[in-house]
């Protein structure tokens, strides 16, 4: 299957792309995920833009943050993004713009091809959640002694064990 699509092979009417593959994952995600299912609709809206409408859905095994169990991810998500030439060299220079919600669903590339491998990645990497959780009120590890607080309480009483360094500060503010 052909990822890089030059935009003088999409015809007037669109053409419908559908994928299956795990190999368009990053390398560190390959061993985390199943394949990567993607139907997309590429839409000629001039010589130099092209519109990409389509879903995406991904399975992974992540493992969460806070008590580091593995946990199911799935990632649905639906993009529309526009893949356009730059109109006139000036956009490669640093300048003060005012950018709008459109603008900024808009890639330019240097050469006309769609590369959808890089925009498949993209969208993977913006649905993946910025902090892992395997639920939302996740306990995670108890600070002492490691033991996964959604299973139950641990056995050392909340790290407040005679061997702590704070235990003399405790038994002092007891004999207060």
């Amino acid at each position: 299957m052909q990822l890089h699509i030059p935009f003088s092979e999409i015809p007037e009417q669109g053409m419908h792309v559908a994928i299956i593959d795990q190999s368009l994952l990053p390398e560190e995600l390959l061993g985390k995920a199943g394949p990567v299912n993607a139907a997309l609709q590429l839409t000629k809206k001039s010589e130099g833009r092209i519109e990409v409408q389509g879903t995406l859905q991904v399975e992974f095994r992540l493992s969460c943050d806070r008590c580091l169990a593995g946990y199911d991810y799935a990632l649905d998500a639906k993009m529309q993004l526009i893949v356009e030439l730059p109109e006139n060299e000036r956009h490669w220079r640093l300048q003060e713009i005012e950018l709008t919600g459109s603008d900024l669903d808009t890639l330019q590339v240097i050469e006309p091809v769609v590369d959808l491998e890089d925009i498949l990645r993209q969208q993977i990497y913006l649905g993946l959640p910025a902090k892992q959780l395997c639920r939302e009120n996740c306990l995670g590890l108890c600070s002492h002694c490691g033991y996964n607080l959604n299973e139950g309480q641990c056995g050392c009483h909340g790290g407040k064990l005679a061997s702590s360094p704070f235990a003399v500060l405790a038994s002092y503010k007891k004999q207060k």
